[in-house]
């Protein structure tokens, strides 16, 4: 063997190591009596952290805020994408171009450097510390790449499908709703997974938007295990588990959606 190639193979494993370590200190420290910090594997293991989770009254209520968040935003974004793409990938006009190019500078925007115009507005509109202006945020949040991504599934659909639904008396709307939305399914379920996790992983938004505790998803809730003299590390490592959990559940159901999408996209 070479030594180049032996060289690349003992760099790839040190870092495959370093990326493995957090998530068996995770799981290990989870199912621990004890508090530790390191890596340290106990003498046995026990369900009580989960249980101090689970039995967790403040805990339980964030995971709800932020299920209705992450699933009131990521509606939001994709339904106010689906006319944008459509109109983007079908319909030609002037300044169709400039505006594409707008919507994908705005992918790479920075938007959370709004976040503070964006409160003295909310405050002023009664809309801050209130779960409808979360979840407008949010749903806001992902437009732009996901009119991207649907407008190019869009574009894989023939152009024949589209005609025939017009020879048949389908209208826009419709065309749209029965055939363009059902072909795009593969994609809409790539889509679904994409804004759930990133809203789901969303800790400034809510943070900064709602003062209520009650109103905290488990995002900004998780950060309340970082006391000012005491750490629960097993408690903490339970609840990291669990936060997992509901983006394991949704990628198990899209799964067959997602394989097609990257298998081939949409075809008509």
């Amino acid at each position: 063997m070479k030594l180049n190639k032996l060289l690349t193979y003992i760099v790839l494993s040190l870092l495959g190591i370093l990326f493995v370590i957090p998530f068996i200190w995770l799981i290990v420290e989870a199912f621990s009596p004890l508090n530790n910090v390191g890596l340290t594997f106990p003498s046995y293991y026990t369900l009580k952290p989960f249980y101090s989770v689970l039995t967790n009254k403040i805990f339980i209520n964030s995971i709800y805020e932020g299920l209705i968040q992450s699933f009131g935003g990521t509606f939001l974004s994709i339904l106010f994408a689906i006319g944008p793409a459509y109109i983007f990938s079908r319909k030609r006009f002037r300044f169709r171009l400039p505006l594409l190019l707008g919507i994908l500078l705005l992918t790479g925007f920075p938007v959370f450097s709004l976040l503070i115009p964006e409160y003295v507005f909310y405050v002023k509109e009664s809309l801050y510390n209130n779960i409808i202006g979360v979840i407008l945020f949010l749903g806001v949040l992902n437009v732009p790449i996901d009119i991207w991504i649907l407008k190019n599934s869009f574009d894989q659909i023939p152009q024949a499908i589209e005609k025939a639904s017009y020879i048949d008396g389908a209208s826009n709307l419709k065309s749209m709703l029965y055939i363009f939305l059902p072909l795009a399914m593969p994609i809409m379920a790539v889509l679904i997974i994409l804004n759930f996790v990133i809203n789901w992983g969303n800790f400034y938004v809510p943070y900064i938007l709602l003062s209520s505790t009650h109103l905290f998803p488990i995002s900004v809730e998780i950060y309340s295990f970082f006391g000012a003299y005491n750490v629960q590390y097993n408690e903490l490592a339970a609840f990291s588990i669990i936060y997992t959990i509901p983006a394991i559940i949704l990628y198990i159901f899209s799964q067959k959606y997602m394989i097609k999408a990257l298998s081939g996209g949409v075809k008509g």
